[in-house]
């Protein structure tokens, strides 16, 4: 009987999905039953040497794809996707899950949460343990002495990692920046003699790239690199916001330079700087969250670095720091939700056994629904990090410039929204200093503000996107914002964007019929958010033209269409392999998706109609003007109610 009611979801399941799941599946289902995570943090026992992690290599077949997020943009969809690429075997993932118990173990027993933020310091012993067990270098390749790990058991780990916020932060700066970087951009004699240091935790990483008075924008820096005309440069300058200053033994530094093509133009260069270089000095920062990573300025004071240091070529900084910003805000974003899920649990608990009114607290709606809220943000968060790392692992030459941005701006925001749900579900006793709670709420507002604040994320990600229907449908744009001259195209246009908002056209993508039956009133509205979406994204490029970088309103709100679409894809995604699986509570997690792609619909909703009737009517120009009537004010301007004019 058991045996039937697992079967049943599959037989039921569409045979073109099961040929497309089947193709793309290197191994039988993961086993969803994972953990249950502890936030006690007992006090540190003696240092006990640990031995370094060894994990098996999937084989894993790389597929050559478009960008995914990008090609959201022109209104398409990578339907192959939509069967949930596995990337371990069953046996990798038990052999992981071994893994996991143990660091999890280490992390209850060993990281001291409390005492890391109260005295603003990761201690030594623990980050000789993390480096004994390899944590430093688990995507660095086994040649260089590394783990070489997939994303997805990055991801696995970083889930554990994630139980204390700035030793997971430590870890992500280190490995998925200054690494990567090294990785992507050094030359094999860089890398022979800095990644093996990495890999062991002998030296640590940092990049310095943020300045006081220009933040992240690398073209507004005043840090400079000048050629000294006997053969290396003398690099001058102040970066601000260093993660893992205090630690790091290589910096990544990114300057000006002279320009290769023209010499009165300034290029960007990154340097690899040693912390013993003569005329560098760090001072360290002291601030609210993520206290345990060590956060500095360091200072250049015409510190000499020879050409063998540049990283990836003169003038290439630019390129580097965007190259490895992908993997960083990965990394970065990737590691909340497993403590999130521990939150839950405890909260869930305290809620069962918590009584009001000779009730249990359980027993309302309003705090089931609030429970509700809190498991589809951990869910969207969990699905589109393992979706994006999949990705990374399953692609060849992967971009997902844009699918990093995305998981950025959601997960960051979703992070917060949890904590705040879950400390109004579990009272007062959240506010209390020294709360898991009030801790996690500090370190999630350093996080959301991490690498570049939600706001720049989400212009990236909206003009980005312009930028590649831009190049795609260049004619098609031309046309658009030429009437005059090309009437009939524009007639055909309107015809065909009137058929997409009145649903006459086809669903020629079939997202539906690549996902499981359950779930094909959401494949539709998916597909048609996209043919929305399409319509919307070339309606605001030929509205804007060139200008639409000057017009930050309608960019922002393509960004967070595209975050919630691929987040709603992901979604779709998991779910449907769930459910032809039998996966455990898989019926509830069809239910859970149902509500997920609800809320997601509705916010995509929100935005498409704010583009549609423009500025003037959604109440936008009132912002606009008042905000510069606060500017010419500098500040509030109303009178006070008290005051009189007689």
């Amino acid at each position: 009987m058991e045996t039937t009611k697992i079967l049943w979801p599959a037989l039921k399941y569409s045979n073109r999905y099961l040929l497309k799941l089947l193709k793309h599946r290197h191994c039988s289902s993961l086993n969803s039953t994972w953990r249950s995570y502890s936030t006690e943090q007992p006090q540190a026992q003696e240092v006990i040497s640990r031995e370094k992690i060894q994990l098996s290599k999937p084989s894993i077949v790389k597929w050559k794809r478009p960008p995914f997020l990008k090609d959201i943009f022109l209104g398409k969809l990578d339907v192959e996707l939509l069967a949930f690429p596995e990337i371990l075997t069953k046996e990798q993932v038990t052999e992981l899950e071994d893994i996991v118990k143990n660091l999890n173990d280490f992390m209850i027993k060993r990281v001291n949460s409390q005492e890391i933020d109260k005295n603003a310091v990761i201690p030594e012993d623990v980050l000789q343990e993390l480096k004994e067990m390899g944590l430093f270098g688990r995507i660095i390749p086994e040649k260089y002495g590394g783990l070489g790990l997939s994303y997805t058991s990055s991801t696995r780990l970083n889930e554990v990692l994630g139980l204390d916020w700035s030793v997971a932060s430590t870890l992500a700066v280190h490995e998925f920046f200054a690494a990567e970087a090294l990785l992507h951009f050094g030359s094999e004699t860089q890398k022979s003699h800095y990644l093996p240091k990495m890999a062991s935790g002998e030296i640590v990483g940092a990049y310095c790239s943020s300045e006081l008075n220009s933040g992240s924008d690398l073209l507004s820096m005043s840090t400079i690199a000048n050629n000294s005309g006997e053969g290396h440069y003398l690099l001058s300058g102040t970066k601000s916001w260093v993660s893992n200053a205090g630690l790091a033994g290589l910096f990544i530094v990114f300057a000006k330079t002279q320009g290769v093509m023209d010499p009165k133009q300034a290029d960007i260069t990154a340097f690899l700087v040693d912390r013993n270089s003569k005329g560098l000095t760090v001072t360290m920062h002291d601030k609210v969250c993520l206290r345990g990573l060590q956060t500095g300025m360091v200072h250049f004071d015409d510190v000499v670095v020879t050409p063998l240091n540049i990283l990836g070529g003169l003038g290439q900084g630019f390129n580097v720091y965007l190259k490895s910003l992908e993997s960083f805000r990965f990394a970065m974003h990737s590691f909340t939700f497993g403590a999130l899920k521990s939150l839950l649990d405890s909260v869930t608990e305290h809620i069962i056994h918590c009584e009001r009114l000779e009730k249990s607290l359980a027993d309302y709606q309003l705090v089931r629904t609030r429970l509700s809220r809190i498991t589809n943000m951990i869910y969207g968060m969990e699905t589109a990090s393992y979706f994006t790392a999949a990705i990374l692992d399953s692609t060849e030459k992967p971009d997902i410039t844009l699918e990093t941005t995305a998981l950025k701006i959601f997960n960051s925001e979703a992070t917060l929204d949890c904590l705040r749900e879950l400390m109004d579900a579990l009272g007062s006793s959240g506010l209390m200093p020294g709360s898991h709670l009030e801790k996690f709420h500090r370190d999630a507002l350093g996080l959301a503000m991490f690498d570049s604040p939600n706001d720049v994320a989400r212009l990236y990600l909206g003009l980005q996107g312009c930028k590649y229907v831009g190049e795609h449908e260049l004619e098609k744009i031309r046309k658009l914002r030429n009437p005059f001259f090309f009437p009939y195209d524009i007639m055909k246009e309107h015809i065909r964007q009137l058929r997409i908002r009145w649903n006459l056209i086809k669903y020629e993508q079939d997202i539906a019929g690549h996902i499981h039956p359950s779930l094909v009133e959401w494949g539709n509205k998916l597909e048609k958010c996209l043919q929305n979406f399409e319509v919307a994204s070339a309606t605001i490029l030929s509205d804007h033209g060139q200008k639409v970088v000057e017009a930050q309103i309608d960019p922002r709100k393509l960004a967070d269409i595209a975050k919630e679409l691929y987040v709603w894809a992901a979604v779709l995604s998991r779910c449907s392999r769930s459910y032809c699986l039998g996966m455990k509570n898989s019926h509830h997690e069809l239910r859970l998706a149902d509500a997920f792609c609800y809320d997601a619909f509705l916010r995509v909703a929100i935005n498409m109609d704010a583009i549609a009737i423009g500025i003037a009517k959604n109440n936008e120009r009132n912002h606009l003007m008042q905000g510069e009537q606060i500017v010419d004010c500098r500040g509030y301007f109303p009178e006070h109610p008290l005051k009189h004019n007689f």
